[in-house]
């Protein structure tokens, strides 16, 4: 009998990695332990195991028609890298159609700057959502702002 010992230091609230999946994978399907067991060998938290193991669950068949379920290292990191892509703030002006052309008209017909631009979204009361200066340069370089870095006017204060 194979005797692995996995048991190491990771620092809390680190990611599992590829690596860790991997070993997961051995210790649940080939080694038949259970997520306590396998928290406990790799240093981590048993609901962490226990929600990896929902996030590469893999139903096969047997010869007799039963099933049996296994864990996929692969499908767990797959399932990990989309979820990361979902990360990060919300773009406020996602639904606010009438704020986002407003913004491209003001810097491209007005050559207004986006300190000016900002100001004037806090007093219109138009708009329900307010900007800051930053965020409207964020959103120019993110691509949301039809509108390139070139097309900005410096120091026009209207």
């Amino acid at each position: 009998m194979c005797q692995n010992n996995y048991n190491r230091k990771s620092k809390k609230g680190k990611h599992l990695t590829l690596e860790d999946r991997k070993i997961i994978e051995h210790l649940y399907n080939i080694q038949g332990k259970k997520d306590k067991e396998i928290a406990k060998e790799l240093g981590k938290h048993r609901t962490t195991i226990s929600r990896e193991l929902k996030k590469g669950e893999l139903k096969l068949l047997n010869s007799d028609y039963t099933t049996r379920i296994e864990y996929d290292a692969e499908i767990a990191q797959k399932v990990y890298d989309k979820n990361a892509t979902a990360k990060g703030t919300k773009i406020k002006i996602a639904k606010e159609h009438e704020l986002a052309r407003f913004i491209e008209r003001k810097i491209k017909q007005d050559k207004w700057s986006p300190e000016v631009i900002a100001n004037q979204i806090q007093e219109d009361e138009r708009f329900e959502i307010k900007l800051h200066w930053k965020t409207i340069y964020n959103y120019i370089d993110k691509g949301i702002l039809m509108v390139n870095r070139d097309e900005l006017v410096y120091g026009n204060y209207k």
